[in-house]
């Protein structure tokens, strides 16, 4: 993470403190927690919801072996012009979590492997909860995963349980990592499988 960094992360957050929904970029120690042990492999595709200023999409490209596909979905424009500059491999498009589904099937990438989340769920609405739920139940086939973390100070609060228990309900039981206590604030990892 740069100085530059986490000053256009605190300038979205200023702008748009629901969507953003953090005061800086995640840290290396969460972003390593995120790719951990991920299976995904040439032929498959992996999607980012929410990308930022890109915390996690380097530790998810070097995770990626060759033949891999990524998309990133990022809602402010500004970290999507940010990101085609920095990760000029990978593709990048500006819009919602919520048209997930149509973006990947309109891209003809390969199957989705993962799905790897940086969106705030914690000050989402329900509807939009909702909207990428769905997204992800059309995305996610057998053996497929979703990742998401949540801050340990939001984690007991009704609009994050609401959505782990909606995301259990489709995909059965959540892994929750160790809290990752260095990153600011302090946050779990949390994983569902489709099996």
């Amino acid at each position: 993470m740069t100085r530059q960094d986490s000053i256009e992360f605190v300038k979205a957050f200023l702008r748009h403190p629901a969507k953003v929904g953090a005061v800086a970029p995640s840290s290396p120690a969460l972003a390593q927690q995120m790719v951990r042990d991920l299976h995904v492999q040439a032929g498959q595709t992996l999607i980012e919801f929410g990308p930022g200023t890109g915390s996690f999409t380097t530790a998810i490209l070097a995770a990626l072996p060759a033949g891999a596909s990524y998309l990133g979905i990022e809602l402010d424009e500004k970290f999507v012009a940010l990101l085609r500059r920095r990760f000029t491999q990978a593709e990048f498009v500006h819009s919602s979590a919520e048209h997930a589904a149509r973006l990947h099937q309109d891209r003809q990438l390969p199957p989705v492997r993962a799905v790897l989340c940086g969106l705030p769920f914690a000050s989402l609405p329900p509807t939009v909860q909702d909207a990428v739920i769905a997204n992800l139940d059309q995305l996610l086939g057998i053996g497929a995963e979703f990742r998401t973390f949540q801050y340990v100070h939001a984690y007991p609060l009704p609009t994050a349980v609401r959505f782990r228990r909606r995301m259990s309900q489709l995909l059965g039981p959540c892994r929750r990592s160790a809290a990752v206590l260095r990153n600011l604030p302090p946050a779990y990892v949390l994983t569902w499988k489709r099996i």
